[in-house]
This record gives structure tokens, sequence and C-alpha cells, in this order.
């Protein structure tokens, strides 16, 4: 818990402390998963205040989730951005000192984009609003995976390149988000208030589950996997498509939907907890889950597709370690230049 610690000392330098009654104490029990009957009542009725309190709560759970597991990936010009933009608006928030603070500890491992919006749209998929409303958007950067917990407690890791997005309104009561790319989700559980997520294909509503939904954009294919719980999933018209129970893999593909067991779900989820699990895949199917792990553009000789399976694990190896230990299996020949790598046949 340090860094939640270091995070309200460095709050409290920035005065946010003196504009906002936080309940400190409550808010870092729920991040150690401690928090009693009155803290949670704490919480909800501080929620309850103001739009701008659920904002604040999120940002404080993102920061400290995001400053435990820092990346290497910096913005150099994420502030100055900010401050064009917000001059560019008009806009004054009142809490300007934290989000500035904020998205400079955010930097380090995903971007992070707020849009305060009066009555626009957002994509094709955001309702018309009568006031002033914003959205939050962490982007993982290509080749990091980055972990965030939501205002109702709920976790969403976002794997390499993927994007969601949420609005102030967001609380216990209204759970609903987009994205896109790969997550993994970890849900509160909720009878009576569904966690819902929005596709660019499809939507999902669940109460309280784990699963994991992969938009891959290479082959044009969304793909749906439960690990427990119960999840439904509706096209974009809001018809429902199907149930699924753990261990289901719903896959869409060409304006088809269609059911079916899941083989090896631990390696098709394996990326959330940093690791790759291959098994028995082919060549250009292991070259494209290797771009967005390492974040590069892999040009594969076309005479080694098909060809080739391998089964093995990438876990803290490097690029060229794990082009190494293929060469050894197949006789290829590799050049790394930064983000482009190309892969040959070799010659004998």
């Amino acid at each position: 818990m340090r860094d939640f610690f270091v995070l309200c000392d460095l709050l409290m330098k920035a005065n946010i402390m003196e504009l906002q009654n936080i309940p400190w104490d409550a808010i870092s029990a729920r991040l150690k998963d401690e928090a009693d009957l009155d803290q949670n009542r704490e919480i909800e009725e501080w929620l309850e205040e103001s739009s701008e309190n659920q904002s604040i709560l999120a940002e404080i759970i993102n920061t400290w989730s995001i400053t435990k597991n820092k990346s290497e990936f910096y913005q150099p010009d994420m502030a100055i951005n900010w401050i064009k933009l917000m001059d560019r608006i008009h806009y004054q928030p009142k809490i300007s000192i934290f989000h500035n603070l904020y998205f400079r500890w955010a930097a380090a491992a995903a971007i992070i984009i707020v849009v305060f919006l009066t009555g626009l749209e957002i994509g094709d998929r955001t309702p018309n609003v009568n006031s002033d409303i914003s959205y939050t958007k962490i982007i993982s950067p290509k080749g990091n995976k980055t972990q965030i917990i939501l205002p109702d407690s709920s976790r969403v890791w976002l794997n390499s390149g993927s994007e969601l997005r949420y609005s102030s309104a967001y609380s216990s009561k209204n759970r609903e988000v987009y994205m896109k790319g790969e997550c993994f989700f970890e849900i509160v559980k909720d009878a009576s208030h569904p966690f819902k997520v929005h596709g660019t294909k499809l939507q999902v509503r669940v109460f309280g589950t784990r699963f994991n939904v992969n938009e891959d954009e290479r082959t044009d294919k969304t793909d749906v996997i439960l690990v427990s719980g119960k999840v439904t999933v509706f096209n974009l018209q809001e018809e429902k498509v199907s149930e699924l129970i753990p261990g289901q893999q719903l896959v869409y593909s060409n304006g088809i939907y269609k059911v079916q067991k899941a083989e090896n779900i631990n390696a098709l989820t394996a990326w959330m907890n940093n690791m790759l699990i291959f098994d028995n895949q082919p060549f250009e199917e292991v070259i494209h889950y290797l771009e967005k792990w390492y974040g590069v553009k892999i040009q594969l000789d076309p005479n080694l597709y098909h060809n080739h399976y391998y089964t093995f694990k990438v876990k803290t190896e490097s690029l060229r370690e794990v082009l190494q230990l293929i060469s050894v299996i197949t006789p290829i020949d590799y050049k790394i230049e930064g983000e482009k790598v190309t892969i040959k046949n070799k010659k004998r």
C-alpha cells in the first residue's frame, strides 16, 4: 500500500485534500479489500454527493493500480498537449491540479485521456447527454499490459494496444464501459445492476463474473471467453445472441455467431498474467501474438506459413531470445531493426 500513501502525500501537496472531503481511510481499506460495511457506506454516500466525486475516486483507484506496475513507457508531451486541449475548449476544471498529477503518474503505464462534453456524441455508440460529462479513456501502449480498477472495484486488464472508456456517471448502480482491442474483466457481483461492455461488433452483459473479450483487427474476428459466472451476448442492435457458461467461447466472424468449447482456456487468457502460451499453433499465429506482445511489426516469409507448429511459453524472455529459440527448432534467419522485424527461411 506504499504507493497509495505516496499518492495521498502528493495530493496533499497539491491542496486537493483541502478542496474535497475525501474519505481516505475508507478508500485505503477498499484498495486492500479490507473495507467493512461502514466504510463502503461512507464511500457510497460520498459518491452520491456529486458526479465529480465519482471521477475523483476512479482516478485515485486507477492511479494507485497503475503506479504499482510501472513500465518503461513514457509520453513526454502529454502534459503540454493536455493544457493545449483545455485551452482550446476553454474548460476550467475544479480539480485541474489533480488531473495534471494524475496524467504525470499514469503516463508511466498507459495513456489516460479525459474528454469533457456538452451534448455531444463520442464515436457511434455513446448516447447524447444534456449536461457536462467527462469520459476517461485508458489506452494500453503497444507492447504493454495495463490493469485498472473501476469505481465499483471491478478490475480490467488491457492487452497491448487496447482501449477502455467510461463516463463520470459510472458508479455501483451504473456500470457501463466501451472497449477496443482485448480486455479481461473481473466484475464485482451485483444481481441488481448489470455490468455492460460495448464493443465495436457486439455487447456483453454480466452481473458478476470473469471473462475475456478480444477484438482482433487483423482477422476481423471477435471472441468472448467465459472463465466463471455467466454472460449474455447481444449484437449492436440490442438483440440477444447467446448466453455462455464457463468454458465456452463465442466467436463472431463474417456476420456469423458461433458458440464452442474454449480449447485450452488457460492459454487463451494467460496474457493477463504476463505470459504467452502456445499449444501446437501455426507459425503465422505465433507471429501475430508476438507482434502484439512486443509492440513490433513482423514480416514473415510466406514460405514459412502453415508449415511449422509450436508449443512453448513466453514469460520474461526478450523478442531476440524467443526468435533464437524458434531458430533452433526451425531454420530461419531474422533481423530486428527497432520496431521492424524480418523473418526469412534460412538458406542451407
